[in-house]
């Protein structure tokens, strides 16, 4: 079967209930199985089916069916494999599928790292190689990293991009490669993990709904999370939560994160601040009066050796305050990446 269509077949059975899919691949040989699976897997990535709905209710409505799975080769793909195919062959053929899949969209697990862990990750390399992840990355994206890069790297890569070089599709693979084992916690404490794990692709999913939910006005995002919470409880209280992360606090309006700080104990900001960014530091500051600033000043001092769950137990204390504003519709947020 051609390319296309493996395509078709791929597109057919998303929209079919996952029985009637897996009664068609039946009498299939397992390697079309796992190349039209593959593909079924790779268009769920690329939010391929729904991008003619522009509508936001319903692109909402499609994203938490995705995400619903724990992954986007999910669930539809998993159910269609074993009911096909056997839940004896299903693991292996699971793991060719995720091969395939690397293979085809080799950056599919780094475009959503955060751009300057990717000009980090790209020191020494190449012009050449600093324009193949630029041309890779969505425009937000590739600008913001572009403006981090040195004056020398950014002109060459420029130019480079200008020249339009052709680059091999295993080039592109060994590239990929590299950068994510770069950018892999050493120390298990959090930053980019490679995205094919699959509760860091749900994760994924399930923070664009929750953006796409707090960007509406109150009355529609509850209306919605009543149908979620009916649907999966435990996946709307995931949702509410990623309505706010710690990435997203340097974007909270100042009112808002005064009112937060001046009911958090000082020794629980200072936790909160351990390897915090220097700009979000001064963001808590200037939103603190100068006696509150001294007693953070003064119990930070007194920090030696940190746990990292004291720490994130922290955060999440000023993430729960924050999400409690929220959900009265009174948080508002400069613009954010999902």
């Amino acid at each position: 079967m051609s390319a296309q269509g493996i395509r078709k077949a791929a597109m057919l059975l998303m929209n079919l209930p996952a029985g009637t899919a897996a009664e068609l691949l039946r009498s299939a040989k397992p390697d079309m199985v796992t190349r039209i699976l593959a593909e079924l897997a790779y268009l769920q990535n690329h939010n391929q089916p729904s991008a003619a709905s522009a509508e936001p209710v319903r692109e909402f409505s499609s994203l938490v069916t995705k995400g619903r799975s724990g992954d986007n080769k999910g669930e539809l793909v998993k159910t269609i494999l074993e009911t096909a195919m056997g839940v004896a062959k299903a693991p292996e053929m699971m793991r060719q599928i995720q091969d395939l899949l690397v293979r085809k969209d080799p950056f599919a697990s780094i475009r959503s790292a955060p751009p300057a862990a990717l000009v980090k990750a790209l020191e020494g390399e190449a012009p050449q190689v600093v324009t193949m992840v630029l041309s890779e990355l969505p425009m937000a994206a590739s600008t913001q990293m572009l403006n981090l890069l040195s004056e020398e790297v950014r002109t060459a890569a420029v130019q480079c991009m200008v020249a339009g070089i052709e680059t091999s599709s295993e080039v592109k693979f060994k590239v990929a490669s590299m950068i994510a084992e770069r950018m892999r916690p050493k120390d298990g404490s959090g930053g980019f993990a490679e995205a094919a794990a699959p509760d860091d692709v749900r994760r994924k999913q399930l923070r664009k709904v929750a953006l796409l939910l707090r960007s509406l006005e109150k009355p529609l995002r509850d209306a919605l999370m009543v149908s979620v919470t009916a649907q999966d409880a435990e996946t709307a209280k995931e949702v509410t939560k990623l309505m706010v992360v710690w990435e997203d606090v340097p974007l909270v309006a100042d009112r808002a994160l005064q009112e937060t700080l001046r009911g958090i104990d000082s020794r629980k900001l200072a936790l909160s601040l351990v390897k915090a960014d220097a700009g979000l530091i001064t963001k808590f500051r200037s939103n603190m009066s100068e006696r509150a600033a001294a007693m953070l000043d003064e119990e930070t001092s007194l920090l030696s050796s940190p746990k990292p769950q004291d720490v994130k137990q922290s955060r999440e204390l000023i993430l729960d305050a924050l999400r409690a504003v929220n959900a009265k519709g009174e948080l508002t947020f400069g613009e954010v990446k999902a």
